[in-house]
């Protein structure tokens, strides 16, 4: 029975595992979660389970609502802006961590997703990212399927507000982040003006840990100064390569061989509209990618 448990929830995990870390931003309390209720699933009562997998995506779901809530505070007290933790990939390195596999969720939406309220993001993820219908969502947040409605409506309604209707395609993408990066290493100002949206903002996580902006950096003329300076002062002799930071094309930056910036841009209608740049390092802990040749 032991041995059955186990392989029930191994096959499940891969799921599991990317709920938890699009509800929670960090692979660190996604790991307690999944440990969490495997414990639980372990202690169950067979008899009183009809569906392992109804079963294990309730006791991850609400966990995560908890440990949501948790998050929350901890960030009242956090020093400057906090980002997720990017999950980050490389051409020349293959992860075998099962959070990374399958779909993905940009950092922007993961971003936007920190305004909603627990609740709310673990009904819109539900529906909108793993395509649950009402009625499993209902039974796994106990509440009717109208208020589930309501939870992902109010939920979409607030992501859409924020987000760019229609997605850049991803040629677009590597044509404005090249140049984008081509500008900051070589100091062009005016260059790097013109490839910025007039809304940009800059979101830079160094956690109390590591140099960063304290604030978010809003509008064309801090935004492009702040770059410039980073790249000349902050990056001067870094390795860049490109990588993949939540399935998006980003940029990684090694000082003296270790790993000290991941970041990534969101491209709105051929601009630059957001900056992620993580710094943290203990956000970037678990991230492996190789030097060269990406």
């Amino acid at each position: 029975m032991k041995l059955d448990t186990t392989f029930e929830f191994e096959e499940l995990r891969p799921d599991l595992a990317r709920l938890a870390y699009r509800m929670l931003g960090t692979r660190s309390d996604a790991d307690d979660i999944l440990q969490d209720a495997y414990l639980r699933w372990s202690n169950a009562d067979r008899g009183e389970v009809r569906s392992t997998r109804a079963f294990l995506n309730t006791i991850v779901t609400r966990l995560c609502i908890d440990r949501r809530r948790e998050i929350d505070v901890r960030k009242e007290t956090y020093v400057g802006p906090w980002l997720p933790e990017p999950i980050v990939e490389s051409g020349s390195f293959v992860s075998e961590d099962r959070i990374e596999m399958g779909e993905t969720v940009s950092l922007a939406l993961m971003h936007v997703m920190e305004t909603l309220s627990p609740t709310e993001r673990a009904a819109y993820l539900l529906r909108k990212v793993f395509d649950y219908d009402y009625v499993e969502i209902s039974s796994i947040l106990d509440k009717s399927e109208a208020n589930c409605r309501q939870l992902v409506s109010r939920a979409e309604s607030h992501i859409q507000s924020e987000r760019p209707r229609f997605e850049t395609s991803s040629a677009e993408i590597e044509r404005i982040s090249n140049e984008f990066l081509h500008a900051c290493e070589t100091g062009d100002l005016e260059g790097l003006v013109e490839l910025l949206s007039d809304d940009v903002v800059i979101y830079s996580d160094g956690g109390g840990k590591a140099l960063a902006a304290l604030r978010p950096l809003e509008g064309v003329d801090k935004a492009s100064r702040f770059l410039i300076g980073v790249f000349k002062k902050g990056l001067s002799g870094a390795e860049i390569v490109r990588v993949r930071v939540n399935g998006q094309l980003g940029f990684a930056a090694f000082l003296a061989g270790q790993l000290a910036t991941v970041w990534v841009m969101d491209v709105v209608d051929g601009h630059v509209r957001r900056c992620f740049s993580i710094r943290n390092p203990d956000k970037l802990a678990h991230v492996r990618i190789a030097q060269s040749g990406v």
